[in-house]
C-alpha cells in the first residue's frame, strides 16, 4: 500500500473512509439515525451551549468507535487475532454507547423539560410533520442504506 502523495488525495481517502461505513455497516446507520433524532429533540428541549458540546462529544465518541469497528481485515481468511481485534472494537462501541446513554440521562433528566419539548414538537403540524418525515427518513436510511453502492 502506497502512502498518499498529496494532501488532497489524503482528504479524498479520509472522506471515503468516513462515508463508506454509513453504507456498509448497519449499526453505523442506527447510531447515526438515533443521534440525528436526539439532536432534533435537544433543539426543542433547549440545551445550553455547554450541554450541546457534551451531547456532540458523546455522539462523536460513539460514531468514532463505530468507525474503528468498521475496519475489516484485508483477507477472507478467518484469523483468531482479527476476531479478537473486531470483538474488542465492538466492545468499545458498546462501552461508548452505554456512556452516551448515561450522558443523555443527565442532559435530559428533567421530566418537565421532556414534556415541554414534546409539547413544542406536537403543537403544530408545521413542526411535527417535518419531525415525522425525518424519523421516516432515518428508518429508511437504516433499512435501505446498505443497498447503495460506493
Amino acid at each position: 500500500m502506497n502512502k498518499n502523495k498529496s494532501f488532497l488525495k489524503s482528504l479524498q481517502c479520509a472522506s471515503l473512509g468516513l462515508v463508506k461505513p454509513f453504507v456498509t455497516e448497519r449499526n453505523m446507520r442506527i447510531h447515526f439515525s438515533v443521534a440525528n433524532l436526539i439532536i432534533v429533540f435537544a433543539h426543542f428541549y433547549g440545551l445550553a451551549k455547554t450541554e450541546w458540546a457534551i451531547l456532540f462529544l458523546a455522539i462523536g465518541l460513539v460514531i468514532t468507535a463505530e468507525l474503528e469497528n468498521a475496519v475489516d481485515t484485508a483477507t477472507s481468511e478467518i484469523s483468531q487475532t482479527a476476531k479478537t481485534a473486531k470483538d474488542a472494537a465492538a466492545g468499545a462501541v458498546l462501552f461508548a454507547a452505554i456512556i452516551s446513554v448515561a450522558v443523555g440521562c443527565f442532559l435530559f433528566f428533567d421530566i418537565r423539560g421532556i414534556q415541554s419539548a414534546l409539547g413544542r414538537v406536537f403543537s403544530s403540524p408545521a413542526v411535527y410533520l417535518p419531525c415525522m418525515a425525518l424519523g421516516t427518513a432515518d428508518i429508511l436510511f437504516i433499512i435501505l442504506g446498505g443497498k447503495i453502492k460506493i
